[in-house]
């Protein structure tokens, strides 16, 4: 597990700011980490939970490392982390799971140990999960301190925000090499008006082959030890429990790069907006994207229609409808003959 000096160079203020509250037994208790990757936030909430948990932290605040409960975070077995986050096919997290969740962090925490609540991907609480929670997130039980991690802030509540301390985490420019790689804006480059519906089923089935490389991706890199764990088990409700337990973190896993995507989709049209609006190329904020590219002349009201439609399909992503029918719709759409 990370300390929180791991990430000190990269954010030093924040990092600084953290060990000052530590060392002045000044810690909050409910955060909102904001950022772009939900595994680099869940690494340094961790890591401050650790720091906050310390029982004997350095003169400057920061966590020793070698007391009982910093050896049990080392080794991911810290027994008073309670943790929620989104299951089931629809990928949110549901108001059973955060009554269960608030019931957790209601029990008598043990002596000399701090209570870390963590909610991942919270912008998968919807508007009843949220204001369920707000009295909690206001006056969580003692010695507990709420962590809630997002990579899309605009999803929560004003109610919700304003009850935590917010800690911005968000990376610098996006490099969107990879995806150049893997053949994605020259698919985009087929979207175009009067490309016709052969091309826009064309583009479809390459962006859709790329979400299936990404699914493959997220399954290989979650870890299965708890499935194998309880294979050969005889309480086939603890077996089912780590198989559904498994498929929540792979797919959230692949919601996360496959997001990737969806920003670099987006970031593309937008960059054909500025385009049509006479920007220079060389002025553009991702101009690799158009690398070997030639795109159709394009007036920006059909830019902007276009981002439309882009936005259309992000909110069918969000509200879960079929992936490959929403794709098809955003591509056929863009390329309809007129």
């Amino acid at each position: 597990m990370s300390s929180l000096l791991d990430f000190a160079q990269q954010y030093p203020t924040i990092v600084g700011r953290l060990h000052q509250a530590r060392l002045n037994h000044r810690v909050g208790q409910a955060y909102l980490f904001i950022g772009d990757d939900i595994a680099f936030l869940e690494r340094f909430a961790m890591a401050w939970a650790q720091t906050a948990a310390c029982l004997t932290p350095h003169p400057d605040g920061s966590a020793c490392g070698h007391c009982p409960r910093c050896d049990e975070f080392q080794r991911n077995a810290y027994p008073e982390c309670i943790v929620v986050r989104p299951v089931s096919k629809s990928r949110q997290i549901r108001m059973e799971d955060m009554s269960a969740f608030e019931h957790a962090l209601s029990l008598t925490v043990r002596e000399d140990y701090l209570k870390i609540g963590l909610i991942l991907e919270a912008e998968r609480l919807n508007a009843s999960s949220q204001n369920s929670f707000l009295k909690t997130l206001e006056e969580p039980p003692p010695n507990t301190m709420l962590l809630l991690l997002t990579t899309n802030a605009r999803m929560l509540l004003p109610t919700t925000k304003s009850r935590c301390q917010t800690i911005s985490l968000l990376r610098n420019r996006q490099d969107y090499s990879n995806l150049a790689t893997m053949g994605l804006f020259q698919y985009l480059s087929m979207l175009h008006r009067q490309a016709g519906a052969s091309k826009g089923i064309t583009a479809a089935a390459g962006i859709s082959a790329i979400f299936a490389s990404l699914h493959d991706k997220a399954a290989a890199s979650v870890d299965d030890s708890e499935v194998r764990r309880w294979a050969e088990a005889a309480d086939a409700t603890m077996k089912k429990q780590a198989e559904e337990e498994q498929k929540a973190k792979i797919e959230g896993e692949y919601v996360r790069l496959r997001t990737q995507v969806t920003d670099a989709i987006l970031a593309w049209f937008l960059q054909r907006l500025l385009i049509a609006s006479g920007t220079p190329q060389e002025s553009l904020p991702n101009p690799e994207m158009l690398q070997e590219i030639t795109l159709p002349n394009c007036l920006p009201e059909e830019a902007s229609a276009d981002i439309r439609s882009v936005e259309e399909f992000l909110q069918c992503l969000a509200s879960n409808v079929d992936e490959r029918l929403a794709l098809d719709a955003m591509c056929l759409t863009i390329s309809r003959k007129r």
